[in-house]
């Protein structure tokens, strides 16, 4: 009984796993999006291990343009463009 229910259980967690990675979108840890889901061509996506760079995804194509900020500029989500370093702020990242 005991077996069973340890095989059961890691079935269950399994399942789960597979679930989970097929609900995956770029936009969900701040990598490159997936333009195959973008609605707003216009909208720029945060690199969040790379506050010099963001992600556009131009209509029409299926993989994103990785943009670099000028220098001594960093990308503000919120603001939607690259702001100079001084007036750039750390935000905790989300995810949807």
């Amino acid at each position: 009984m005991y077996k069973v229910s340890i095989v059961l259980l890691l079935l269950a967690a399994a399942v789960s796993a597979v679930h989970i990675q097929q609900r995956y979108h770029g936009q969900d840890i701040y990598a490159e999006p997936d333009c195959s889901i973008v609605e707003d061509h216009a909208q720029m996506f945060r690199d969040i291990s790379d506050p010099t760079h963001y992600w556009v995804c131009p209509e029409g194509q299926e993989k994103a343009d990785y943009i670099q900020c000028p220098d001594n500029y960093a990308f503000m989500e919120k603001e939607q463009k690259c702001v100079v370093w001084e007036k750039w702020q750390w935000v905790e990242p989300y995810t949807k």
